[in-house]
C-alpha cells in the first residue's frame, strides 16, 4: 500500500521553502504526498484585485507542486491573515478531520508553534488539536518544519538528506513569481539552514524537522 504523507501549510509557498527538497525526495521514492493550503492569498499583494492574486497564488502552486512530483494540493480557501479566526470555526475542524480519515496518513507535517508568523502558529494549532481528537493513540507520526524561525525548537529532531533535490528545491522557490518580495528575503536563510542542518547529518543539505507527536 502506497504510503500517504500530509503537509499542512498557511500559506501556498510555506511547504516549499521549508520542506520543498524533501517533498521531491518523498515523491521519487513513490509515496503520496498530499499539501493541504489553508489561506487563500489573497493579502499577499493588496494592489491587486483579490480574484486575481488568489488565481495566481492556485496557478503557482500547483505549478510547483507538480515541479516537486506531490500528488495533489488542496485548497481551504481561508481569509488570509485571519486565520487566527477562521480555525475556530467548526467546519474548518470538520474538513481537517475528513482530510485525515480520507488519506489516512503516516506521517503529518505542519508549522511550528515558534514560527513569528500568527497564520503559521494557527495552523500549528488547529493541526494538533485535530490530531489529538482522532489519533487518541498517536500512530500518527507528527512533525513541524520552519519558515520564519529564529529559536530552535528543544524537541525530538529529524533530518532528510536533500543533496540531491537541494537545486530542485531553490528553483521551485522561485516559481512563485508573484511573492518574489517574500521569497527572495528567505534565500540567504533557507540555504543557511540546510548547510547547518546538512553538517549535522553527515550530509550537504538537509532540512530539519521537530517530532511533536
Amino acid at each position: 500500500m502506497t504510503e500517504n504523507i500530509l503537509i499542512f501549510s498557511a500559506h501556498s509557498d510555506d511547504e516549499a521553502v521549508a520542506m520543498g527538497g524533501t517533498i521531491s525526495k518523498y515523491s521519487s521514492q513513490g509515496k503520496n504526498v498530499i499539501i493541504v493550503i489553508f489561506s487563500n492569498g489573497a493579502g499577499s499583494s493588496p494592489w491587486l484585485k483579490e480574484g486575481v492574486v488568489i488565481e495566481e497564488r492556485i496557478k503557482e502552486a500547483e505549478e510547483v507542486r507538480k515541479f516537486l512530483g506531490a500528488k495533489e494540493t488542496i485548497f481551504l480557501g481561508l481569509k488570509d491573515g485571519k486565520l487566527n479566526e477562521e480555525i475556530k470555526k467548526p467546519k474548518t475542524k470538520n474538513k481537517l478531520k475528513e482530510i485525515i480519515k480520507k488519506y489516512k496518513p503516516k506521517q503529518v507535517f505542519t508549522h511550528s508553534s515558534l514560527d513569528p508568523h500568527q497564520d503559521h502558529r494557527a495552523v500549528n494549532r488547529i493541526t494538533l488539536q485535530v490530531l489529538d481528537e482522532i489519533d487518541k493513540k498517536k500512530t500518527i507520526s507528527t512533525f513541524t518544519y520552519e519558515v520564519w524561525n529564529v529559536i530552535n525548537e528543544h524537541k525530538p529532531r529529524l533530518y532528510i538528506d536533500i543533496t540531491k533535490q537541494f537545486k530542485k528545491k531553490i528553483i521551485a522557490l522561485k516559481m512563485f513569481g508573484s511573492q518574489v518580495h517574500f521569497i527572495y528575503p528567505l534565500i540567504i536563510p533557507v540555504y543557511y539552514r540546510a548547510i547547518v542542518s546538512g553538517l549535522l547529518n553527515g550530509c550537504r543539505y538537509a532540512e530539519r524537522f521537530y517530532k511533536v507527536r
